[in-house]
């Protein structure tokens, strides 16, 4: 269950073939639609077990900002498990990544690349089915999830962007996951 952390993390990394998407939530106007980045999500996402339903992402590069909504299940695991699985693979991609690059680019110039994933904000479902929030950052890309967990299935969008336009990044971000929260079942 780390595709959302992966891609956020990632953010825009050469992939393969654009995925299948349905059901999406609603392309932010003036944003456009980013299959690279739907593609790493894809990717990150396989694993044994679980089953990508749908992918998709968007964004507006010029402004800095960026969106991924998935959909995947696999197994019965109920909402407070799945939480726990987010929001550890959030923890767990940060040092992936911070491992390779160490590894790639040698110790004194990953010295200042560790920057750690912060989470904050969390709520997480104490229900078999509920919403999981959260707000992170990683230096330069802020950004929060929303996603609905529960009988082994996620669905969710994080929404995100770096220091070049915060506050319409903020914009944009508040009305996509509003429109999740509320087209939450």
């Amino acid at each position: 269950m780390t595709a959302v952390a992966l891609v956020a993390l990632v953010a825009c990394r050469p992939a393969g073939a654009e995925p299948a998407r349905r059901d999406a939530a609603e392309r932010p106007a003036g944003w456009t639609q980013l299959a690279p980045i739907a593609a790493a999500a894809a990717a990150a996402a396989q694993a044994e077990g679980v089953t990508i339903d749908a992918v998709d992402a968007w964004g507006e590069p010029a402004l800095g900002c960026y969106a991924v909504w998935l959909a995947l299940h696999g197994g019965t695991t109920g909402a407070p498990a799945l939480a726990d699985q987010v929001l550890g693979s959030f923890r767990d991609a940060a040092r992936t990544r911070d491992g390779a690059e160490r590894t790639r680019v040698g110790a004194a110039a990953a010295a200042g690349s560790q920057a750690a994933i912060s989470l904050d904000e969390v709520v997480k479902p104490s229900e078999p089915e509920g919403m999981l929030a959260f707000s992170f950052a990683r230096p330069p890309y802020r950004g929060r999830v929303r996603a609905q967990l529960g009988g082994g299935r996620v669905t969710a969008v994080a929404c995100f962007g770096n220091q070049r336009e915060p506050a319409v990044c903020e914009a944009t971000c508040t009305r996509v996951l509003q429109g999740t929260a509320q087209g939450a079942p």
